[in-house]
């Protein structure tokens, strides 16, 4: 059989461990962390878990899709529990609003903010569902080698209909006069770390996703997803080695061979597939004299994550599952941690509380409570052990002007996570956490390809390759990577017998391929 080798065990990485077994492949996956999911991983401490990382399901679709492509049923890895009402959002001056896709229960809370905005809402959907169906079949699902393909005549009026060319919060502001509206159907581009103030107005697909097909929660969590990928890897005969960071990629004459590991022992294969954030491994796993791209220092990242994983004594039952606080400066916060690269003074921030739908993440009557405060990635002014205790401080000053100051004196476990630890532990330049941004200059063809021009037979996945950000994106990412693979390489069998002197010391899952029709 030819031969694999996968860098990382994220959700890509995964995805396409088990597409390339399928097919065939001897595929053998490298991780650094001793569990899969890299950044869709899990905390656990004192009986409580939380998501290390994304929070929310969308599109379940994209899952469904990647487990059959491989002869599977996603219901039977996984348990998805569709979450109503989809979140609350609270503004500074108290007020709130409760997404629901219940449209009788949410006409009456736009018409109780905007009198008249429930009409426009409905248009609002209507234009999101075109954006959504047109993106998905023309330029999520598709890599674009060149910029002329991506504007060629059977895309460009696609592209100008769905909004690429514009942007997202100056569009919703057509369809909503109240700024609390606008802010609720635009804040979601902060789920790709992106700016509704950059973002295009294409990513109105993300609240009519939520709205119409739904927010999804999978029983265990998001870190439930990886672990579901890993046992159909072992099931399709991948072999995992956790606990085995890969030091560089070997190349030979411009084409890659395997990858070496710090002890100096090599693992020789006739693709290498880099599921590592892809500016980190630029620096980091490549030759800079056969693969330099200076231009990565002049792109755009997106935003990074203050993280508090709170387990709490009692259950918190004033909060739903999905809740999101603004800041008194919606636009100014924006400006703060997209431009100025400072926290902002009064910063927004969201609080999941899983333990009140999965009884799993928390001992029996406590909650797992998840805060994210988005924040700045990484940047020389800025010293986490200073600024991390501020953001602190100003989460639970708002929670006890909301009534909820309980939680902090209710406290029995604390974790805590700071830009600095997101580029640490899961080497993502910039402690950004989802890679590079997408504006509009860094979508489609203007974003990293699944393969690498300069050297032969090395390819990506993830974030921070076409097509982007967000956990069904990289599955997609996984799935172009694959097919492009089957594209570009032409490879003879390759022996079992090709290993090293490397070891194998890290957890194997291997089993009898099945018989897949």
């Amino acid at each position: 059989m030819s031969r694999a080798i996968i860098i990382g065990a994220g959700v890509g990485g995964l995805t396409a461990a088990m597409k390339l077994a399928h097919q065939g492949w001897q595929v053998d996956l490298y991780e650094k962390l001793s569990v899969p999911g890299g950044r869709c991983g899990r905390v656990e401490a004192g009986g409580f878990r939380w998501d290390l990382g994304p929070t929310i399901m969308l599109m379940p679709f994209v899952f469904e899709q990647a487990f059959a492509s491989v002869g599977k049923r996603l219901s039977d890895y996984l348990t998805l529990v569709r979450c109503d009402p989809n979140y609350r959002v609270t503004f500074r001056d108290d007020s709130s609003i409760t997404l629901t896709s219940e449209l009788t229960k949410m006409r009456d809370e736009l018409e109780r903010i905007e009198p008249g905005s429930f009409e426009n809402y409905l248009r609002f959907l209507a234009k999101g569902r075109d954006r959504h169906d047109t993106s998905m079949e023309r330029f999520v699902g598709k890599h674009f080698d060149s910029l002329a393909q991506f504007l060629a005549p059977s895309n460009l009026p696609h592209a100008l209909r769905i909004g690429a060319h514009q942007k997202l919060y100056s569009q919703v502001s057509k369809s909503f006069k109240d700024d609390r509206l606008r802010q609720t159907m635009s804040f979601q581009t902060m789920y790709l770390g992106v700016s509704p103030y950059e973002a295009p107005a294409v990513f109105s697909l993300l609240p009519y996703t939520e709205l119409a097909v739904g927010i999804w929660y999978p029983m265990g969590g998001m870190g439930a997803i990886p672990r579901a990928l890993e046992k159909v890897c072992g099931e399709l005969g991948v072999s995992l080695h956790y606990g085995q960071p890969v030091k560089r990629v070997v190349l030979e004459n411009g084409v890659a061979k395997g990858v070496e590991f710090a002890d100096g022992s090599i693992e020789r294969a006739d693709v290498v597939v880099c599921n590592a954030d892809y500016p980190w491994a630029q620096k980091h796993l490549i030759d800079p004299k056969v693969s330099s791209h200076p231009e990565l220092e002049k792109k755009r990242y997106t935003s990074s994550g203050y993280m508090l994983y709170l387990g709490t004594k009692h259950r918190h039952d004033e909060l739903l599952h999905h809740n999101v606080f603004f800041g008194k400066d919606f636009e100014g916060s924006f400006t703060d941690i997209f431009e100025k690269l400072q926290v902002p003074e009064d910063p927004s921030f969201y609080i999941n509380a899983p333990a009140h739908l999965d009884p799993s993440m928390a001992p029996e009557g406590k909650d797992a409570l998840y805060v994210l405060v988005p924040v700045p990635h990484r940047a020389p002014h800025l010293d986490w052990k200073v600024e991390g205790p501020k953001v602190r401080a100003k989460v639970f000053a708002r929670l006890k002007e909301l009534g909820m100051g309980s939680i902090e004196q209710d406290l029995e476990v604390e974790r805590v996570i700071t830009p600095d630890d997101w580029e640490r532990d899961l080497n993502l330049e910039r402690g950004s956490n989802f890679g590079l941004a997408q504006n509009m200059f860094q979508i489609g063809p203007f974003r990293p390809k699944v393969w690498d021009d300069r050297i032969e037979n090395l390819f990506y996945c993830g974030a921070s390759v076409q097509p982007g950000t967000g956990v069904p994106t990289v599955m997609i990412s996984a799935d172009l990577c694959v097919k492009a693979i089957g594209q570009r390489v032409s490879v003879s069998p390759a022996s079992k017998s090709t290993r090293s002197t490397a070891s194998s010391d890290g957890p194997t899952l291997a089993a009898a391929r099945e018989a897949l029709s």
